[in-house]
């Protein structure tokens, strides 16, 4: 069973879209750079047709594009599970709370106006980073994509990298040599680029990712919901065991009005409540 609310299926889904039409991107550019610059070898073009060209071309992006996709609709599945998970707890968490510190009776009003601002404070100590207003900047997007896929940043940067300084060169040197620098400068290039990004991951793990305002607000109303679910479930059950009383009480003023003994039934309605 899916764990996974309904109201925030088209997030996930538009989500993972995003991250698999990156990666694709990211993936497919050095791919078709590579068979155009083997386009111009003799060799290859005989060995090769525009069907096999046009495969090596777009394979590695469709590939990324469906592996991508899969993976990161299943990450954000876990972490919608999560947050979810988290929101029961948090209105658990908040009826206790509210319980413990309340010495008085307090009105209806009162009682929400409180449990929404424990929910709040639940949602701030999460370890997340609240931006006020409905969307984040690009550097706060950048922040989070960074923290998410370090990876894929580093590819981002590394590759491009080696390119820059394999064709910088601007053939002076032998082709030997040109690889040569080409590695020992690319390798520091991404050990650097590496250094850099697990530091702002660590950081990041720290003091947490980037959400706006809105988002935390519906973290807290979804909370809300969980409580409000919570309370009407006890309700219902507390409804079912109180017409369950009735119907016992009338059928056992039926026996008694029939004469009927009603000892035994007691004694093991007895054992069946224990």
């Amino acid at each position: 069973m899916s764990l996974t609310p309904k109201h925030r299926e088209s997030e996930i889904t538009t989500t993972a879209f995003q991250d698999a039409m990156t990666t694709a991107v990211m993936i497919g550019i050095p791919s078709i750079g590579a068979v155009l610059l083997a386009s111009r070898s003799p060799k290859f073009m005989k060995i090769t047709n525009a069907s096999s060209r046009t495969a090596l071309a777009i394979m590695p992006p469709m590939f990324s594009f469906a592996f991508t996709g899969e993976m990161k609709m299943q990450h954000r599945m876990h972490e919608v599970a999560q947050e979810t998970e988290h929101a029961k707890a948090s209105a658990a968490w908040a009826e206790k709370r509210l319980l413990e510190t309340s010495k008085q009776t307090l009105s209806q009003k009162e009682t929400e106006a409180q449990l929404t601002d424990l929910y709040k404070q639940s949602v701030q100590e999460s370890g997340v980073r609240i931006v006020p207003g409905d969307s984040l900047s690009v550097g706060h997007k950048m922040a989070n994509f960074c923290y998410e896929n370090p990876l894929k940043v580093l590819a981002g940067v590394g590759i491009p990298s080696f390119a820059y300084i394999f064709y910088g060169q601007g053939g002076q040197q032998s082709l030997q040599m040109q690889l040569l620098h080409t590695r020992v400068m690319g390798q520091f290039s991404v050990i650097l680029g590496l250094l850099s990004i697990m530091g702002f991951k660590a950081w990041m793990d720290v003091n947490g990712k980037y959400i706006t305002e809105f988002e935390a607000d519906m973290r807290v109303e979804e909370m809300r919901r969980m409580r409000e679910g919570l309370v009407a479930r006890l309700e219902l059950g507390k409804k079912e065991r109180e017409a369950q009383k009735t119907l016992l009480e009338e059928a056992h003023i039926r026996d008694v009005a029939a004469g009927v003994d009603t000892s035994k039934k007691h004694s093991v309605a007895a054992i069946d409540s224990i």
